[in-house]
């Protein structure tokens, strides 16, 4: 509102210049009152300074306005793109999702301001210039404006023509930045495999395909602006040739002839803006349209609704559970298994079989086909999934780690523990001696994806983030795969504390966890083929004897 204010006071100093310019010309000159030219000077100026006060209080307004109106929006986008189901992440690239944050955003902000700072702003200076050039010569005002419905028309079919494409580029672009991203995701990819040049090949074919969408634009944008003009400068040659004629037959007068003149200035000054406004705004609503299919996306996780849990025993069964994560091609059929609360199990199998699959629904990221999981009798379905999650320390193989420090990477874990349950943590995870050696120990930064750290070191990291939610069920998915055999010894020993109190499922490739399960179920092809011992299923499963007998031949002969 105080923007509207103070546009409004600014439009209504506009007609100032003209009037003292009319009284120079028809009243100061004419009659030397050389006594009135200082008076008039600094009414002008007086008006000048009012018109550019506003601008300046307006413009700090409108900065305060736009910067919390990007922090508020991005922040949206942002809660709304971290409470989206892990199945539509499956069918977004990186490259776009960061497109929308870091170019949309700010696009369709500018929509917002533009469209209502700078058009209302231009909107009431173009009704004061033709209320004040109606109240000087009526005849000579619609004269003026004979080029406006063409201006009008014009704007109309560049939004409706130039619209689609601007959504075209806006995709052109995310899908660049895609790119980019996968080549300095994949940056130690490319370089072994000396794909430099292929990468820059796609690249620019990437580039290209927005760069012609761009060229489009632009040309659009480079006949739209002169055209536009044109047409104006149109109106303010009608008013020379008519005005002109008309102080020639004494109809009017010089400084009406002058005053009209600036008037007609000031209105197309406005009309020019528009353009520009318009312009902006085929760009910005394709990028509003983007951002706003993100925030009216069906898809956001409810996390607290259903039944909370509580006093986790760990529990878990797996009652005849199908999944696929695209329609009609099952990952998992007919899952039956039972986890006793604090046992621990193994999950073994040929790469492909399903068993991070288990995990994944485990954990609700995503949600069965057929069949139910219950956690200590409950169904996982009814239950809200903020408990659930919050009941599991999870692991995963890839080992995660955020591009800030060893502290704030395990704080994740629990966010108000002591410094001396960090180091804890990192004692159980074999990994307090690497942090003590970095220079700046726990806030020592890790880089991007923990990349300063190596894989062994990372893992590490990870674990000790699971120790330390100390949660009642802990999924260790390939967590010791990147470990030495010294450190792994050393972390299975504080895995067999923690077995003592809590649920433990594992799916690993080395034998030492395997050996040491409670249970270990088989499984081939997205089912569940054998369960037992290490010892019973050795005497009567083939398939899982042929399995141990590669992991036994690959650990001598690592």
């Amino acid at each position: 509102m105080l923007q509207l204010t103070l546009a409004v006071i600014g439009t209504l100093l506009m007609p100032v210049f003209p009037g003292v310019t009319r009284w120079f010309i028809d009243d100061i000159i004419p009659n030397k009152r050389s006594d009135l030219i200082l008076e008039a000077a600094l009414l002008a100026l007086a008006g000048f300074a009012g018109r550019e006060l506003m601008f300046y209080f307006r413009t700090r307004v409108n900065s305060t306005f736009e910067q919390r109106m990007i922090f508020d929006l991005r922040g949206q986008l942002h809660r709304k793109i971290a409470r989206m189901r892990i199945a539509w992440f499956d069918q977004q690239s990186t490259g776009d999702v960061l497109t929308r944050m870091a170019e949309d955003v700010p696009a369709t902000q500018r929509v917002i301001l533009e469209g209502i700072d700078q058009g209302f702003s231009a909107i009431l200076q173009i009704a004061m210039a033709a209320v004040v050039m109606f109240r000087l010569n009526a005849e000579l005002t619609w004269i003026v404006l004979i080029p406006t419905p063409l201006l009008a028309a014009g704007g109309w079919i560049y939004a409706r023509l130039l619209t689609p494409r601007a959504m075209q580029a806006r995709k052109a672009s995310g899908a660049m930045n895609a790119m980019l991203f996968d080549t300095i995701a994949g940056i130690r990819q490319i370089k072994s495999y000396t794909f430099e040049d292929e990468q820059q090949e796609h690249f620019n074919a990437s580039s290209t395909r927005l760069q012609d969408v761009q060229k489009k634009l632009m040309a659009a944008a480079a006949l739209y602006a002169p055209l536009m003009t044109l047409l104006g400068n149109l109106g303010l040659v009608l008013v020379l040739f008519v005005g002109a004629w008309w102080c020639v037959q004494g109809r009017l007068s010089q400084g009406e002839l002058m005053a009209f003149v600036l008037m007609v200035g000031m209105l197309y000054e406005p009309i020019a803006r528009l353009h520009g406004v318009n312009q902006t705004l085929v760009n910005g609503l394709a990028s509003a349209k983007r951002i706003f299919a993100v925030l009216d996306e069906a898809g956001e996780e409810d996390l607290e609704s259903g039944l909370p849990l509580q006093e986790v025993q760990g529990e878990v069964v797996f009652e005849n559970i199908s999944f696929g994560y695209t329609p009609g091609r099952l990952v998992l059929s007919g899952i039956n298994l039972r986890v006793q609360p604090r046992q621990t199990v193994a999950f073994v199998g040929a790469t492909g079989s399903g068993k991070s699959t288990l995990f994944q629904l485990l954990t609700r990221f995503y949600e069965p086909e057929n069949g139910r999981i219950l956690l200590d009798g409950h169904s996982l379905a009814e239950c809200s999934k903020a408990s659930v999650r919050d009941a599991m320390a999870y692991v995963t193989q890839d080992a995660f780690l955020f591009a800030t420090t060893v502290r704030e990477n395990l704080l994740l874990g629990r966010p108000d523990a002591t410094e001396q349950e960090l180091w804890e943590a990192l004692q159980l995870a074999c990994a307090d001696d690497f942090v003590r050696r970095l220079e700046k120990g726990l806030d020592s930064e890790v880089g991007e994806r923990g990349m300063r750290l190596s894989g062994g070191e990372r893992q590490r990291l990870a674990m000790a983030r699971a120790f330390l939610k100390n949660a009642p069920i802990l999924l260790l998915d390939e967590a010791t795969s990147a470990v030495d055999n010294k450190s792994e010894q050393l972390i299975q020993q504080a895995l067999a504390k923690l077995r003592q109190n809590r649920t433990c499922l594992v799916i690993a490739h080395r034998l030492s966890t395997v050996v040491e399960a409670d249970r270990i179920y088989v499984m081939r092809l997205g089912k569940v083929v054998d369960s037992g011992t290490h010892q019973e299923l050795l005497a009567s499963s083939p398939y899982y004897a042929e399995l141990a007998a590669l992991a036994f031949e690959t650990r001598k002969t690592g």
